[in-house]
């Protein structure tokens, strides 16, 4: 699976008011975490009944345009949204590894030159 880019380029919004077509600018926000899709977190903030403080739960998702705010699933498959501040990382997915160029699963003598 590709890593989605978290690149702050702008893009455009259009919506309609008083039936006046309205177009405005925005720029997606710096990502402040260094998460990524299928890492294991621990939820450290109680955010419902069925999302409790201590839970691990896994990221399913991360979306470009909001990278601050983690989609997070239960082994059930339900899944929730939460902010990066309300987790703590408990282990790291094989993701960090491709993403700074190491290979996890010691598969380098399959790889071509």
């Amino acid at each position: 699976m590709i890593p989605p880019i978290f690149d702050r380029t702008p893009y455009y919004v259009e919506y309609y008011k008083d039936g006046e077509k309205q177009t405005i600018r925005r720029v997606p926000p710096l990502k402040l975490h260094n998460y990524a899709i299928g890492d294991e977190v621990t939820i450290n903030r109680k955010k419902g009944d069925d999302w409790d403080k201590g839970d691990e739960v896994e990221i399913k998702a991360i979306n470009p345009r909001q990278p601050n705010t983690l989609t997070i699933k239960k082994d059930n498959d339900e899944y929730t949204f939460l902010t990066y501040v309300d987790a703590d990382l408990k282990s790291k997915s094989a993701q960090h590894y491709i993403d700074e160029g190491k290979d996890p699963f010691g598969s380098q003598y399959l790889l071509w030159p």
